[in-house]
């Protein structure tokens, strides 16, 4: 992921320099947002045998506050494209359940699981409606999931990356000198995660299937124009 956004701002660097020379017109953005995501997730737990012993699904949301950066080139004026880039982790509630299955954890041997969803960064096209300062916003989103665990049996599970295609209407007003605001509503649909707690033999492997993603976000952000 590091590599893509390192690949990516020295796209827009050079966009930004040829700029100046092609009158194109460069932005940068600040924003605040308010997100609610949700999955489903399933455990699978192999017996000595390697067949599944227990299976257990679990559908889960949570909601988050977080900041992003973002930079644009409009090519016209109506077509601009642009990354948009959160630099904090979205970390959702820890899960803390019975190593044996049970609900109520005990203090020896309780397990606790949470993800944090790190550098999310969306590349998008904006395309500027005949509306006013409407616009319609499509982009493709790449986040990494770290898997946070504190397990009894000293196993962890890994990390993967999850990506998927986002979608959303916005409204940019004008204020003076170059600088707007915008108000906008995006939603995302991200790939599955797969994980497992790394045992290689069949007795005591755990897999984890997160699917079902999907976040909705609502966004307010202070914008510059050159």
């Amino acid at each position: 992921m590091k590599k893509l956004i390192i690949a990516i701002s020295s796209v827009f660097m050079l966009f930004v320099t040829s700029a100046i020379s092609m009158e194109l017109r460069p932005a940068v953005g600040l924003s605040a947002s308010m997100g609610v995501f949700s999955a489903t997730g399933t455990e699978k737990n192999y017996d000595e045998t390697g067949s599944i012993k227990t299976t257990t699904d679990e559908h889960g949301a949570f909601a988050a506050e977080f900041g992003s950066v973002f930079v644009e080139m409009a090519l016209n004026d109506v077509f601009s494209i642009g990354v948009d880039y959160v630099p904090h982790a979205l970390e959702t509630p820890q899960n803390v359940s019975n190593e044996n299955g049970g609900s109520t954890a005990g203090e020896n041997n309780q397990n606790t699981v949470e993800a944090h969803f790190e550098d999310l960064t969306t590349v998008y096209a904006k395309v500027n409606l005949p509306l006013g300062g409407a616009y319609l916003k499509v982009g493709y989103s790449q986040v990494d999931v770290t898997s946070i665990e504190t397990m009894n049996s000293g196993s962890s599970y890994g990390n993967d990356t999850s990506s998927g295609y986002t979608v959303g209407l916005g409204y940019d007003h004008e204020v003076a000198s170059g600088f707007s605001i915008r108000a906008e509503l995006t939603g995302s649909d991200f790939s599955d995660v797969n994980a497992d707690n790394g045992v290689s033999s069949s007795g005591n492997r755990n897999e984890i299937v997160v699917k079902e993603m999907i976040g909705a976000r609502g966004t307010i952000s202070l914008v510059k124009a050159f």
